[in-house]
């Protein structure tokens, strides 16, 4: 039969284990610690290849029927050719449009309804629904060689793209260059020749759609390098109906007069 001795902790053996434990333990959360630092700052997706991404990008806004944009633009040139100074509505591919706008007369802004259809443009101003001309045109905008599949391809000297988010959805941002040419649906044009513009473009990870398009400097008649337009694409393929408006009446002039 053991003795009380022989069951007993000889003394000083259970107070060595406990520091040998404390030991043990210790570096623990200070490597819990360091796993998630190196999760946050290098366990994501790596990064993929530029040059694929803007392919996947121009495949998959080509598939796309309609969708919403918002156009900010930020020191606008008093002789642009497409009086916008920002629109946010929807487009439903090829040729439709409707949206609210800021639009330039006589150097004054004033806010506006627009409707695109085909050939067609209507404006409501002062009251009314009448036909007008060089506003936003879907039908550019919405082409292979002209629109955003044509401004995404012609991107020159792509950077390698990072993480980046726009309205809480998450995308690779790529930076580059881009010739002020396949801007015309956008700015309507008018560019010295031989311009190139900053460029940069944030594609969804998921979905591999251009999220938002950011050009900066000259892309239309008047432009300064501080002149900025945030072209912003979101709600892809939902149900939009656009139409005529009814009783438009005489045509106004939407070319803008040089701000004083």
């Amino acid at each position: 039969m053991c003795s009380p001795q022989a069951l007993s902790t000889p003394a000083g053996r259970g107070h060595q284990r406990s520091k040998f434990f404390r030991r043990f333990r210790a570096p623990v959360p200070g490597l819990l610690v360091l796993v998630l630092l190196l999760a946050a700052c290098g366990g994501g997706s790596p990064a993929p290849d530029v040059n694929r991404l803007i392919k996947d990008a121009q495949a998959a806004i080509r598939q796309v029927t309609s969708y919403h944009f918002k156009l900010v633009i930020n020191n606008l040139g008093t002789g642009a050719k497409l009086p916008i100074t920002g629109a946010e509505g929807d487009i439903v591919v090829p040729d439709k449009l409707k949206a609210n706008a800021n639009a330039l007369f006589s150097g004054t802004s004033v806010q506006v309804q627009i409707i695109a259809i085909g050939n067609q443009q209507y404006i409501f101003l002062f009251g009314t629904w009448q036909p007008t001309t060089g506003l936003l045109d879907p039908r550019t905008l919405s082409d292979p060689q002209k629109g955003v599949a044509a401004i995404l391809g012609n991107i020159q000297n792509p950077g390698t793209p990072s993480d980046g988010n726009v309205g809480g959805r998450q995308c690779w941002n790529v930076t580059g260059k881009l010739d002020p040419t396949y801007l015309v649906g956008i700015t309507g044009g008018g560019a010295p020749a031989g311009t190139t513009d900053d460029v940069s473009t944030c594609i969804g990870k998921s979905d591999k759609l251009p999220y938002q398009i950011i050009i900066k400097g000259v892309a239309a008649a008047g432009d300064t390098d501080k002149t900025v337009r945030t072209f912003t694409l979101s709600k892809f393929g939902e149900q939009v109906t656009i139409e005529a408006p009814l009783n438009a009446t005489s045509t106004p002039s939407l070319t803008p007069s040089a701000t004083p």
